[in-house]
C-alpha cells in the first residue's frame, strides 16, 4: 500500500522526545521557548507562539485582532473544516467566499462587512491576499514556502501528515508586540490574579523537542515535496489531468484535476494507492450557499501521493497506474 501522506521521522526525533520525557519536565518549558525562538527565526517573524493545535492558533488569532460575537469573517468555501470551526468558537459568522482558479480564496468576493478575512494558502501555492486590515495568513499547507510575511498575523498547523510535525501543535506569527504578548496571556489561565476568558492551549515541550528537530529537516522536506512534483510533472504533462502550475510552490498536496475525479479515485485505491479528495467537504454542503468552482473542484479534483518518506518507485508506481487509467478510457 502507498498510503497517501505520512510522517517523516526517525531517530533523531525519537531521541529529542526520549531526553525531555527522561527529563520529567513534560508541560510547557524551556523546549516550547526554543521552538518559539527558532521558528520566529525561521519564517523572519519577530515573534510566535506555539499552541497545541493548528485551530486553536487560528482562534487565537481571531481573538487577537477583535473578532467579536456576532462578527462575520470571511473564508473559503474549499478548504478544511477547522476554518469554520474557529470561527464559531469565537460565535461569530463564517462568510464563505469562492475560490481562483489557483483554488484559493478569490479576494473578489469577500464582502465590505467582513470583519476578518482567513486565507489558506491550498496545496502550497500562493494565494493572493485581499486588501483588509485583518487578515490571518493560514499556513497550513505552505509553512516553509514564501508565505507568512505579509499580514499581522499568520498561523500554522504541525499535525502529524502537515508540511513537518509535533504530532498535535500549531504556532502563531506576528511583528506586533502587544499582539503577542496578549496571545500568550490568552493561551494559558493557570495561576493569574484577574479573571479573563482563557484557553488551555499550552504546547508540551516534548512536542516541541520534536518539532526543533522537524524544523531543521523541513528544507529537506520541501526539497523532495518538489522533487516528486517535478517528476510528476515530467510524467503526467501529456495526459488528460490538469496538473498544478509548476514552479516555487511547496506542494503540500499534488492536486490533479479531471471530470473523472471519482472515477481516477478508485481506481487508484483498488490497486493500493492512497488518493482522495484533498478537501473532505466544502463549507457550504453543510452552511448552504451556492459556490461553482468550488463544488467544480469537490468534483474534478484528486490528490495523489506526495511527501518525503515516499521512494522514486512508489512514484513511479503512482504515474503508471494513471496511465493504465487512461489508457484504459482510450
Amino acid at each position: 500500500m502507498i498510503a497517501h501522506s505520512k510522517p517523516t521521522v526517525g531517530e533523531a526525533e525519537g531521541a529529542a522526545v526520549a531526553r525531555v520525557v527522561a527529563s520529567g519536565n513534560l508541560a510547557q518549558g524551556t523546549e516550547v521557548a526554543a521552538f518559539e525562538e527558532a521558528c520566529a527565526s525561521f519564517l523572519g517573524r519577530r515573534y510566535a507562539i506555539a499552541v497545541n493545535s493548528g485551530t486553536a492558533a487560528l482562534h487565537l488569532a481571531l481573538v487577537g485582532l477583535n473578532v467579536r460575537p456576532e462578527d462575520s469573517v470571511a473564508i473559503p468555501s474549499y478548504a478544511c473544516a477547522s476554518l469554520a470551526q474557529a470561527v464559531s468558537w469565537q460565535h461569530a459568522h463564517p462568510i464563505l467566499c469562492d475560490i481562483d482558479s489557483q483554488s484559493n480564496l478569490d479576494p473578489a468576493m469577500v464582502p465590505d462587512s467582513a470583519r476578518a478575512v482567513v486565507v489558506p494558502h491550498m496545496f502550497g501555492a500562493t494565494a493572493t491576499l485581499p486588501e483588509h486590515p485583518r487578515v490571518v495568513e493560514d499556513l497550513a499547507q505552505s509553512f516553509g514556502g514564501d508565505t507568512g510575511r505579509g499580514t499581522i498575523v499568520s498561523m500554522t498547523s504541525f499535525y502529524a501528515t502537515k508540511l513537518m510535525t509535533t504530532g498535535e501543535g500549531g504556532m502563531i506569527f506576528t511583528d506586533d508586540s502587544s499582539l503577542a504578548e496578549f496571545m500568550r496571556d490568552r493561551r494559558d489561565y493557570d495561576n493569574r490574579s484577574d479573571f479573563q476568558i482563557r484557553y488551555a492551549y499550552k504546547m508540551t515541550d516534548f512536542q516541541a523537542a520534536l518539532g526543533r528537530v522537524q524544523l531543521s529537516r523541513l528544507p529537506e522536506f520541501l526539497a523532495r515535496r518538489r522533487a516528486i512534483a517535478a517528476r510528476y510533472h515530467d510524467a503526467l504533462h501529456d495526459s488528460p489531468l490538469v496538473l498544478p502550475a509548476p514552479g516555487g510552490a511547496v506542494y503540500f498536496r499534488y492536486v490533479v484535476s479531471t471530470p473523472e475525479g471519482p472515477a481516477l479515485m478508485e481506481w487508484l485505491n483498488e490497486r493500493g494507492i492512497g488518493a482522495g479528495r484533498p478537501v473532505h467537504h466544502p463549507a457550504h454542503h453543510t452552511l448552504g450557499g451556492t459556490f461553482p468552482r468550488s463544488e467544480q473542484a469537490h468534483q474534478h479534483h484528486v490528490s495523489i501521493p506526495i511527501y518525503p518518506a515516499m521512494s522514486d518507485a512508489e512514484v513511479e508506481v503512482v504515474v503508471e497506474s494513471i496511465e493504465q487509467f487512461f489508457e484504459a478510457r482510450s
